[in-house]
């Protein structure tokens, strides 16, 4: 597949903050809005960004409008989602055309997952992470540095330790780096915006979704013929949800799903809904995934 890879930013750029899902709280704008001028781009809060409708930033037409002005503006050299939420997969068919003319970069994660699914149906890479919650934060944390130096042309490494579960399957592959929200994604198997291809290196992560639930999606992964297929497999943060009758933790369900298949696995990974500590990734970039029993490294 033709990886396509939105031009590095530079120092003067505008980024333009659209709210293509849930209403965002406008003050976390405003602190992305300075982390944003102090790391030398121009910011631009689209039209809707900040607007309300339902528990949606505005209607689905207000929204695909700020995104396809974004994305036509010659001036504008990337999109911040200013948070996930819902509604993003409203946008797709209507966006799909724009997205294949204009190469740009697409920030965000969570519901944005099906941005990110769009970009990669279009060749393009994106950057899954930081969004206005987390960049409000300031520039010094590592989330923000690590997303500079994406925006800047860099492939910097991401390493990590083994998780206490011991359960990682050491070895070394080299392919795509798709994925995201799993309950996000899941929806999207059998659709034109389906990025989880056999062959990939998949990155999964959620929030608020039970042990079983989790299962059942990754059982469809696998009743698709994704699952088996997959080149290697890296585990974000799952969080807030509560052990069952079954498992104790959604990183031992997860073991147990993918216990029958040879691919790399990676626990453990600072991927997911988990504030500052969230790692932003290069979301359909060719990537190297080396796991070991003691530390995990994307790259």
């Amino acid at each position: 597949m033709i990886e396509i890879v939105p031009r590095p930013l530079r120092q003067g750029d505008r980024v333009a903050i659209v709210s293509p899902a849930s209403i965002i709280d406008p003050e976390l704008v405003a602190g992305a809005v300075d982390t944003l001028r102090e790391l030398g781009y121009e910011p631009v809060v689209m039209p809707h960004a900040l607007g309300r409708n339902g528990s949606y930033s505005g209607t689905q037409q207000e929204r695909l409008d700020d995104m396809k002005a974004a994305l036509e503006d010659p001036t504008v050299a990337a999109i911040l989602c200013s948070r996930g939420g819902y509604g993003a997969v409203h946008l797709l068919e209507q966006l799909g055309p724009v997205v294949a003319r204009n190469a740009k970069w697409l920030i965000g994660f969570s519901d944005i997952s099906a941005l990110h699914a769009l970009w990669y149906a279009h060749g393009m890479t994106s950057v899954h992470g930081s969004m206005a919650k987390q960049l409000a934060l300031g520039t010094d944390t590592a989330a923000t540095k690590r997303l500079l130096e994406i925006l800047d042309g860099g492939r910097p490494e991401l390493s990590w330790g083994a998780t206490p579960l011991a359960a990682n399957r050491p070895g070394r592959v080299t392919a795509p780096l798709t994925g995201g929200n799993l309950a996000v994604l899941d929806a999207l198997v059998g659709t034109p915006y389906n990025s989880l291809r056999p062959g990939n290196i998949l990155f999964i992560e959620d929030v608020a979704e039970p042990i079983y639930k989790i299962e059942r999606m990754l059982y469809h992964l696998k009743l698709a013929g994704i699952l088996p297929a997959l080149a290697g497999l890296v585990v974000g943060r799952f969080t807030e949800y509560r052990p069952d009758r079954n498992y104790e933790s959604m990183e031992a369900m997860i073991a147990d799903m993918v216990a029958e298949y040879d691919y790399p696995v990676a626990f453990n990974a600072p991927v997911g809904h988990i504030g500052e500590a969230n790692m932003p990734l290069l979301h359909g970039a060719t990537s190297t995934l080396i796991v070991t029993d003691d530390y995990c490294v994307l790259k």
